[in-house]
């Protein structure tokens, strides 16, 4: 029986038959099913199709962050955290400024990229118009009462929980998240406190002790 090859549906006459996926190619038919470039020495394999090696990895490797485009295994990649990069994605989303090892930079919570300039920058703005044109939030009890027993449940809640929070309140994302950090910063200033009274109140009692002991051994000396 002659083989037929699974690229074009003809049968193979050729002195030479590729066999792949336990399918019969001629050597010219078997291609990357995305570049066209014919393949001699190795392909990749997905849900029927076949890939270049660079293709392949394209599409199903590890993903860049910034461009949600594959990686190939042969490429230099940049890392922050878990987030992956490519070399030239690896860059600040302001001024697009490519950041080199040694740049100081922040990472935001989605894997996007602020260098230290434009960060402290952004900052600075976003200060002075909160100053003068940010009015003043206001919390009503429900809400209030929403946001505390999230609290109990986690000091500090993942992202996806604040954003529920917001969806469940109707309160601003930034306006969730900073009440977290304002309840967590008031939290740790109470024990602070707390501990200073219980080591005040401790050495008081000291001091109080070793009076009487001396009154008493002046008042015995004066018996005697």
């Amino acid at each position: 029986e002659i083989p037929q090859c699974a690229g074009c549906n003809q049968h193979i006459l050729d002195k030479f038959i590729l066999k792949v996926l336990d399918r019969h190619w001629h050597s010219s038919c078997l291609k990357c099913a995305d570049c066209q470039m014919q393949l001699a020495d190795r392909c990749f394999s997905r849900a029927g199709s076949v890939y270049c090696k660079e293709d392949f990895f394209k599409r199903f490797g590890t993903k860049c962050t910034a461009c949600q485009q594959g990686i190939p295994p042969t490429q230099v990649v940049r890392k922050a955290q878990d987030f992956v990069y490519h070399l030239h994605c690896f860059a600040c989303i302001i001024c697009s400024r490519q950041l080199a090892t040694g740049d100081e930079f922040y990472l935001m919570e989605d894997g996007r990229l602020v260098c230290k300039e434009d960060y402290e920058t952004a900052k600075q703005n976003d200060d002075s118009e909160a100053g003068a044109k940010r009015p003043r939030t206001t919390i009503t009890a429900k809400q209030l009462e929403t946001l505390k027993n999230a609290y109990k449940n986690s000091p500090k809640p993942a992202r996806h929980v604040r954003e529920q929070l917001s969806s469940e309140t109707g309160l601003d994302m930034r306006v969730v998240q900073v009440w977290f950090q304002n309840r967590r910063a008031k939290e740790k200033r109470l024990k602070k406190d707390a501990g200073r009274h219980r080591w005040g109140q401790f050495y008081k009692s000291v001091k109080r002790s070793r009076g009487g002991g001396k009154l008493e051994k002046e008042s015995s000396a004066e018996d005697c």
